[in-house]
């Protein structure tokens, strides 16, 4: 893993940022995502929200990719600072390329989104919303400390209002 790098994203990251996006639901969400979505237009609909993203960036917002020695994007993540009173900061994307996975990169991301955010937040608290049938993504956030403390339904049409967990954690000091 000494071979990534990360930086943050800039407007011309959009395109490599919406196709691992779209790779990521392919694979993670084929089993809870409507086919007709995952199947369609979804990476030209994550390349209009993230060129909107990365454009009109809230100064609250960070984006980070994670890229290899050869500067090859390998994964990314979009968190906001004290999103929330109560709940803290909010981590509301990460996603690695699926031939990626299983190097560490996704951890790295989120420590090191995590400690930007520990410099700048005014609360200590984390959180994020995982769906409840993404049974890996949901161990990888408790392996790093996550708390599941609550549950929602999902209001992407695709989803059909399939069940979501808020995952928290209590510090941003997330060793």
């Amino acid at each position: 893993m000494s071979d990534i790098s990360i930086r943050p994203a800039t407007g011309q990251d959009a395109a490599v940022i919406a196709a691992i996006h779209a790779s990521s639901w392919r694979d993670a969400y084929a089993h809870i995502l409507a086919p007709e979505f995952l199947n369609g237009a979804i990476k030209a609909y994550r390349l209009a929200v993230w060129s909107q993203r990365l454009r009109d960036r809230s100064p609250t917002q960070l984006i980070n990719v994670a890229c290899d020695s050869t500067g090859l994007v390998q994964g990314f993540i979009c968190s906001y600072c004290d999103f929330d009173p109560a709940w803290g900061s909010l981590v509301d994307n990460l996603h690695v390329r699926p031939d990626a996975r299983g190097r560490g990169i996704g951890e790295r991301l989120f420590r090191d989104v995590a400690a930007q955010l520990s410099a700048g937040a005014a609360g200590p608290g984390l959180h994020l919303w995982v769906f409840e049938a993404n049974v890996a993504a949901l161990r990888f956030y408790q392996r790093l400390g996550g708390r599941v403390v609550g549950k929602d339904h999902s209001t992407l049409p695709a989803a059909g209002g399939k069940t979501v967990l808020r995952v928290h954690w209590q510090t941003l000091a997330i060793a």
